[in-house]
């Protein structure tokens, strides 16, 4: 097991489930972690957890809906810190109605996927990421994007009429063809991972009937945080990806992008919306 004493590690919703379960296994190897989550009392209770190895754990606190306040955590972190060495993306939501948020944004879509794109934007120009970085953005990953899956970027507008679960679906492949060109983009290496069904509390927003409809799915597939933070460690750490390069991951392995995620025309569309959006939300917030 490697020790990553001296490595600085940044978890987005790292106050629960996934990301948590992720900080905590970093903090025990010595790293100094970040985490970034909206519950002050979660965090509160994170940072007073004894460490291992000499880690750390510190939190702060934003809410990744909000566009101006994912830039100002990244601000935040840049007063204290000259490059980031691991970043892990495992902020998300899931909710079945349309919701919008005060930057005129559909919430899910904000909160799983367009914060993230902010972030590394915003990191990127404060020099917080580079060549040194490897970053794990988890989503849907996997070998294919099934059919039902499918959206195209290249209509904002239609982007905008996505909500609920058309929302959320849109969320995960808009995280896998970010990844897919974020190693050319920011000069990262970028991991995508997909891991499956996950026993955490994403689905407390979801209406008591369907959590009953999707429960034996998830009584039967569930994985707990723990096994995913195991994965995670071996594609930072263990056994990383090279540098400076792009690949995808899940519970058996990894694989390269398909066809449909490394399409440049696809990948420079999601480009061009989530310039536009980050655009509206600047002008709103």
């Amino acid at each position: 097991m490697k020790h990553l004493t001296g490595k600085y590690a940044v978890i987005t919703g790292g106050t629960d489930g996934i990301g948590a379960a992720t900080a905590r296994a970093m903090r025990d190897r010595g790293a100094e972690v970040v985490i970034i989550g909206r519950s002050p009392a979660k965090a509160a209770s994170m940072e007073k957890e004894p460490a291992l190895n000499g880690g750390s754990l510190r939190a702060l606190t934003a809410d990744f809906s909000s566009m101006t306040q994912v830039r100002s955590v990244v601000r935040q972190l840049a007063e204290k810190h000259r490059h980031i060495d691991f970043l892990v993306h495992a902020v998300g939501i899931l909710i079945t109605k349309a919701q919008y948020t005060n930057e005129g944004l559909e919430k899910d879509f904000a909160v799983s996927y367009l914060s993230r794109y902010v972030f590394l934007e915003e990191a990127a120009a404060l020099g917080l990421i580079g060549p040194a970085t490897r970053m794990v953005n988890i989503a849907a990953s996997a070998p294919e994007v099934p059919r039902y899956a499918r959206m195209e970027f290249d209509d904002l507008g239609a982007v905008r009429a996505r909500t609920g679960m058309k929302a959320h679906g849109q969320a995960q492949l808009a995280n896998d063809l970010l990844t897919a060109q974020a190693a050319d983009r920011y000069g990262i290496t970028a991991v995508g991972y997909g891991p499956g069904a996950v026993n955490t509390s994403i689905r407390r927003e979801v209406p008591k009937i369907l959590q009953a409809v999707m429960k034996p799915f998830y009584a039967r597939a569930t994985r707990q945080p723990q096994d995913v933070a195991a994965d995670l460690l071996a594609l930072l750490v263990d056994e990383p990806t090279p540098l400076s390069s792009t690949t995808f991951a899940n519970r058996n392995g990894r694989f390269a992008p398909s066809a449909y995620l490394a399409d440049p025309h696809r990948q420079a569309d999601l480009l061009s919306i989530s310039e536009a959006l980050a655009r509206q939300a600047a002008q709103r917030g």
